[in-house]
């Protein structure tokens, strides 16, 4: 994986935030409802990562890592929801 370990942590740490403030029953209900994507996890992840407005408050990630490096990481941080 190409992030830090400080980012990683601190998108850790926003994302953890996201999944507290909201009960899983609606998060695997919102889960259930994406359709036409190749991968509703992939979908799920995204989803968590734009509600924790992560990419807004940390435009920097953008100057070193691309879209697949942050889904990577999206999915290690979620892989309990897989």
């Amino acid at each position: 994986m190409k992030m830090t370990s400080k980012t990683y942590g601190e998108l850790a740490d926003t994302i953890d935030d996201v999944m507290s403030k909201h009960s899983l029953k609606s998060m695997v209900k919102h889960r259930q409802t994406v359709k036409f994507v190749k991968s509703q996890f992939i979908a799920f992840c995204w989803s968590v990562f734009h509600a924790s407005k992560f990419g807004e408050t940390h435009r920097e990630i953008y100057d070193t890592l691309d879209d697949c490096h942050i889904e990577t990481a999206l999915k290690h941080i979620l892989s309990d929801f897989k």
